[in-house]
Parts: structure tokens; C-alpha cells; sequence
């Protein structure tokens, strides 16, 4: 079997040896840019690979770009090929964080045309809570050669944007937390406030109060109310960098909706403008 959106804690556990899988630790801290390889030299799922949220899932950032433009297709194709991923290969991503950081390259990797790729529901937590044990060894990988077929149809760039507020049949909606998009405070970006007519939709709405995703009727109902009659390849995802805006559209393919497409650049590309317009809250 395939998992192609999320994987629970006991199927991963069912398939911990399966060497068709491949385990990638996502964890990061934006405040703090060592955390997440200390998190992984302390303890890891066994198997797991380290995977760098700014180095490894991004390119250098330019002054007109977001702080995270997407990979280097070559570079970022050597990487996988380097971990060991191959066509028929199962991804699993995980991270600390509800699935904010992993739902990154689960993105990264349906782009590059890999469909069997799966974030781990729960975290690294619901694996530890079924009562493994994290590890600190470091696992021999064999490469493999991965095969890219990257899709431009499933991002936007900021001009794409700029033309959104002017039509009725498409809508944008912004991941980032409530008091970012209002412009009440803003702990990453200088500018405050959102895109006129993005509507707000923080990730953590895809979430239980445990950090396990909603159930794909509940995450159905939740996007219906926003979306109405907007078709789900008509809505653009963006927050402050394009990390979190994926976990918006992980949440989306669960619950069925499919084809809504990635601002990249988010909040932080939309800003180094300052013609382009602002909106707040009153």
C-alpha cells in the first residue's frame, strides 16, 4: 500500500524495516536555525534522515525573493538521489510541529513528480508514543537515482498574485496565525498585515487538539465554507514563506480537494515591494 497524504504512527511502525522506505526528519525552528540537526543528533526515528528546511528545501534568498524561493531542481534531484530515493520509493516526513515543516517537502516532492510521499501524522511524537525509542545512529543509505518531473502548473509567482483580488472565480488564503494576517504583531516579517482579499485560514484549523490532522470530513467542511463555488485548482496557498501555506494544501488533498496551487514567495516576496498593496484590520 501507498500513503500518498498522511501515515499514522502504526502503519509506520508496520513498515520501520520495509527497505522501499525512506524516513526524513523535517524539524525546525525558524527563531533558531541549529535546532533542528541538534533535535535529530539527540534522538531520531531510526532510519531517518536529516533534512534542512533552509538549506536543503530552499534556494538562496535575492532581494526581490521570498525568504525560501523553491530548490534548484538539479540540486535538490542530487539530494534525493544521494537518500536513496528511487521511483517506487515511500516517503515518510515527519517533524514536531504538527506537520508545519514536513508538509514542506511533501510539497517539494509531489512537485518534482513523486507521488508516493506521506507526512507522518502526529509527529515524531505519536511515534514515541507508541512506546519506540528514538535512536542518535546515523543509518548507511545506498543512493538510488531519482527520476524528476517537476510541474510549474502547481505554483504561482507574485504577478499571478497581483491579479487574484481582481478576479471573482479564484481566491487566496493565508496560513500564517490570526495576528500575523491582521497585522497585530508579526515575529518573523518588519511589514505587517496580509495580500488584499486573501482570506485567513491559520494551519492549525487542519488540526485536533492533540496535533493529529481533522478527519478528511471535517477538513471537507472546513475548506467548502471557504472555497463556496471556487474549484480547488483556482485557490493559491501562501503564508509567510511558503513553508506553512503546504500544510494548507496537505490538509486540502485529504480532504479531497486537488490542484490548488503554491505562492511561493508568500507574504515575505509581496513585501519587498512597497507599491504593492496592504491591507489590516481595522
Amino acid at each position: 500500500m501507498s500513503y500518498k497524504t498522511i501515515i499514522s504512527a502504526k502503519n509506520l511502525i508496520e513498515n520501520i524495516n520495509n527497505p522501499n522506505y525512506r524516513l526524513f526528519d523535517c524539524r525546525c525552528d525558524i527563531k533558531d536555525t541549529a535546532y533542528g540537526l541538534e533535535a535529530y543528533n539527540e534522538g531520531h526515528i531510526p532510519g531517518a534522515i536529516f533534512v534542512d528546511i533552509d538549506n536543503d528545501l530552499a534556494s538562496e534568498k535575492t532581494p526581490t525573493s521570498g525568504r525560501h524561493p523553491l530548490p534548484n531542481i538539479e540540486v535538490i534531484v542530487n539530494k534525493l538521489s544521494k537518500w536513496g530515493v528511487s521511483g517506487d520509493t515511500q516517503a515518510v516526513i515527519y517533524d514536531d510541529a504538527g506537520g508545519a515543516f514536513a508538509s514542506r517537502m511533501w510539497w517539494i516532492m509531489r512537485w518534482l513528480g513523486h507521488d508516493n510521499v506521506a507526512v507522518l501524522d502526529g509527529g515524531i511524537g505519536s511515534f514515541i508514543s507508541m512506546g519506540h525509542k528514538l535512536t542518535s545512529d546515523h543509518s548507511q543509505i545506498v543512493p538510488s537515482h531519482f527520476v524528476p518531473s517537476a510541474s510549474d502548473e502547481m505554483h504561482v509567482d507574485v504577478e499571478e498574485v497581483e491579479n487574484v483580488q481582481y478576479q471573482l472565480d479564484r481566491i487566496l488564503i493565508d496560513a500564517r496565525s490570526k495576528e500575523r494576517y491582521l497585522g497585530i504583531k508579526d515575529p518573523v516579517d518588519n511589514v505587517y498585515g496580509h495580500v488584499p482579499g486573501a482570506i485567513s485560514s491559520p494551519l492549525g484549523l487542519n488540526l485536533d487538539k492533540n496535533g493529529f490532522f481533522r478527519s478528511s470530513e471535517e477538513l471537507k467542511l472546513h475548506f467548502s465554507k471557504l472555497l463556496g463555488e471556487i474549484k480547488p485548482e483556482n485557490v493559491i496557498s501562501m503564508c509567510g514563506s511558503g513553508i506553512t501555506a503546504c500544510h494548507n494544501l496537505l490538509a486540502m488533498e485529504i480532504a479531497g480537494f486537488k490542484g490548488a496551487k503554491l505562492y511561493v514567495g508568500s507574504w515575505s516576496e509581496w513585501i519587498t515591494n512597497p507599491s504593492r498593496p496592504i491591507a489590516k484590520s481595522d
